[in-house]
């Protein structure tokens, strides 16, 4: 990667962050705190270097969460993969260690997830961070717009993931706001950056395992798709950005309707009667 599109990265990050921090409500005594994610993988070990001269550059204080599941038996080594590298770099450094729950019920992927959220939630409120960065990129936006796809889901699912938005479900706490800086930026574009920067990361060997679905696409489907549709993941991310468009529409629509159907604490009947079947399925 040149110095070129080295900077064309880390100037996208830089003006998506700074769009993010304008969305974060916060306080005036955590106005100068983030924190990322930070497995150890090469996603956000870019984000971690990426966030260290961002944050350094405006006088804000950068976390590094990470959360052990457990699950891998290089977990212990991952663990202290990060906490060195973040104390090369300066960086405050926390984690979590977690155990899984509903992993019959769920599935390990999914309990891992949610489990992993509900600590980086925890360690937010610890240490009054109000903003969470992930590593998410433009090929995960494209596997989650093929995975929802996949799902038979509807404008929601295939609006993907947006750029910053509160999670409460996943966070347990409506106030945090998480937030994607990379998601317009190929999974290629972050590899070179590796290279070029020399960033050290780990590799988990859960990755490569194709009973997770999302390795499933990552490995069979999406290789195939880019022999034959180069460059879809930036359409996948524009078919995105065209779901989000519209689901905010929806979410208006139905506001209005709401509006109109409420009888003060009540919904009217005869009022939710006189809509068409869909705009009736929005409301409720």
């Amino acid at each position: 990667m040149t110095n070129k599109q080295m900077a064309l990265v880390m100037d996208g990050f830089e003006c998506a962050l700074g769009e993010i921090r304008t969305r974060v409500c916060i306080s005036t005594d955590s106005a100068s705190a983030i924190a990322i994610a930070y497995s150890g993988g090469l996603d956000s070990s870019v984000l971690l270097h990426l966030a260290d001269a961002y944050a350094k550059a405006n006088n804000i204080v950068l976390f590094a969460f990470h959360i052990h599941h457990g699950i891998s038996p290089n977990a212990d080594d991952w663990l202290a993969h990060c906490e060195r590298e973040c104390a090369r770099l300066g960086i405050a450094f926390d984690a979590c260690r977690i155990t899984l729950a509903n992993k019959d019920k769920s599935g390990t992927e999914e309990a891992a997830r949610i489990s992993r959220y509900a600590a980086l939630g925890d360690l937010c409120r610890t240490h009054r961070v109000p903003l969470l960065l992930t590593a998410h990129h433009q090929d995960d936006q494209a596997e989650t717009v093929l995975l929802q796809l996949l799902r038979g889901s509807g404008v929601a699912g295939l609006s993907g993931m947006d750029a910053a938005n509160t999670a409460p479900d996943l966070l347990g706490d409506e106030k945090l706001m998480m937030g994607r800086p990379l998601l317009e930026v190929s999974r290629a574009a972050l590899a070179n950056f590796v290279t070029g920067k020399e960033i050290a990361y780990i590799e988990d060997e859960s990755n490569a395992d194709p009973r997770y679905a999302r390795n499933a696409l990552r490995h069979q489907v999406m290789p195939a798709l880019a022999q034959s549709f180069p460059g879809f993941q930036q359409r996948f991310a524009r078919t995105a950005h065209h779901a989000q468009s519209a689901q905010r529409l929806l979410v208006e629509l139905a506001a209005q309707d709401l509006a109109t159907c409420l009888d003060g604490d009540y919904i009217d009947l005869n009022q939710l009667k006189r809509l068409n079947p869909d705009r009736f399925d929005t409301l409720l």
